[in-house]
């Protein structure tokens, strides 16, 4: 990658401090989805963090707002009655729950030479503040805007974005825009998602040679540790390696050593894990269940292993497929029943189709050419396996944060920024509002 460009990195340098803190305080909001209650639809802790950065866009002297208590705003340029379409970036202040695989305070900011450590320095705090930050820089040195350039700052995308619809019921969606939330370079397609769960109801008792089955078990994530304990007192421990369900050749999953050793177990319950072991165990593209396809555009279907459970004599396996853009939900649907036992039962608990925007519109091809100038890296539009804002607010795509060979990072203990790329993203961002807002 190119060094930050001389001019830039001089006035980055004389606001780093000020970044610094302010990406700190925002940081030390806890802000994971909690209970709906008095003017915080998604808990207090999303609705602080969206307090915290509309008071820092306050103090730089923005143009702010908020809808429904959950989606703020600051904005540069003309008002609203010179300019009645706006240029969107939108990012998200909620964040995962954090377990206890942290070597670093998770609500902090922890700088350890040039690595940024904390819960969201990544996903998505530190890039949506990078906006901000590259806005601001623009306005301290007053440069006029032709077109209005809104940042937007949500709260739910990480539990299904449910504050977009509230903020389109009062605001237009943007002509065009980004979320920083994703990759570099500019992501014109987003594969589908298909989350389903599998189950078999078990008959013949046989589910009883299991007491419980104990793990943390999210979709978001492969599980690194996992208990299967049997009515004869045997206790099996499983400890592997977490990765993000969109990285699962990252993994060391520990759910097919789980269910490997229940397929020893008779009748039922040892056929249904039998099967789980055949077609999924560490099969990360779904070769056996007939669903592994792949595109040039996309590369191979990921198949992620998440969950495992047994309820009420209900034995039920948690997967994740992230599906090329030239495949429909209906291939991978018909695959995997014509795959089932007997008795089997498939829900679907999760579906995105693939989405894809042109990667010859003019807002993309301008990215596209500066982050390739900035970077020196090849700027061609790209697809992604992730399930971005993109697909909540008409118009945009994902553009950013991560530079190319960085994954797995996001949704897992000691979630890392690099700063040197923090100010490189900061130069990108800054050159492209500064292109589209100014004309330049």
């Amino acid at each position: 990658m190119k060094p930050i460009r001389a001019d830039f990195k001089a006035l980055f340098e004389a606001h780093a401090d000020e970044f610094l803190a302010d990406l700190r305080q925002v940081l030390r909001v806890p802000s994971v989805r909690g209970p709906q209650t008095y003017a915080a639809p998604f808990g207090i802790g999303p609705k602080r963090a969206l307090e915290t950065v509309l008071a820092i866009a306050d103090r730089m002297g923005f143009r702010t707002g908020q809808v429904g208590n959950c989606v703020g705003w600051a904005e540069y340029g003309p008002d609203a009655t010179q300019a009645p379409t706006y240029f969107g970036v939108l990012g998200h202040l909620d964040v995962v729950d954090v377990e206890d695989d942290w070597h670093y305070p998770p609500y902090d900011l922890t700088q350890v030479d040039d690595l940024l450590y904390g819960r969201g320095v990544l996903d998505n705090k530190g890039p949506l503040l990078s906006t901000l930050f590259a806005l601001y820089l623009i306005k301290t040195q007053k440069i006029a805007f032709e077109q209005r350039v809104r940042i937007i700052f949500g709260t739910d995308e990480e539990s299904g974005s449910q504050d977009i619809p509230i903020y389109l019921a009062e605001h237009a969606a943007p002509y065009a825009g980004f979320t920083p939330d994703c990759k570099f370079p500019a992501v014109y397609g987003e594969r589908g998602l298909l989350d389903v769960q599998l189950a078999l109801s078990i008959t013949d008792g046989s589910d009883q040679q299991i007491t419980t089955i104990e793990g943390q078990f999210a979709k978001s994530y492969l599980p690194d540790h996992a208990q299967l304990i049997l009515a004869d007192g045997t206790v099996r421990t499983y400890h592997g390696k977490k990765a993000p369900s969109n990285a699962p050749e990252m993994a060391d999953n520990v759910l097919p050593k789980l269910v490997a050793d229940a397929s020893q177990l008779t009748g039922q319950t040892g056929q249904f894990y039998q099967w789980v072991t055949a077609k999924i165990g560490t099969q990360s593209t779904g070769e056996n269940l007939g669903i592994n396809y792949q595109d040039e555009a996309s590369g191979a279907l990921q198949l992620a292993f998440y969950g495992v459970s047994i309820e009420a004599h209900l034995l039920r396996v948690h997967l994740t497929c992230r599906y090329p853009i030239s495949v429909t939900e209906d291939q991978l649907l018909t695959g995997i029943k014509a795959a089932m036992l007997p008795g089997m039962t498939l829900t679907v608990k999760r579906r995105y189709p693939s989405q894809v925007t042109d990667p010859t519109l003019p807002f993309i091809q301008q990215l596209s050419a500066i982050y390739a100038a900035d970077t020196g890296l090849d700027g061609s539009p790209v697809t992604t396996t992730g399930v971005t804002y993109a697909r909540a607010l008409p118009n945009i795509i994902a553009f950013g944060p991560s530079f190319p060979g960085q994954k797995g990072i996001a949704h897992k203990g000691d979630e890392w920024l690099q700063f040197s790329d923090w100010q490189m993203m900061m130069q990108i961002y800054y050159d492209s509002l500064l292109a589209i807002g100014a004309g330049k």
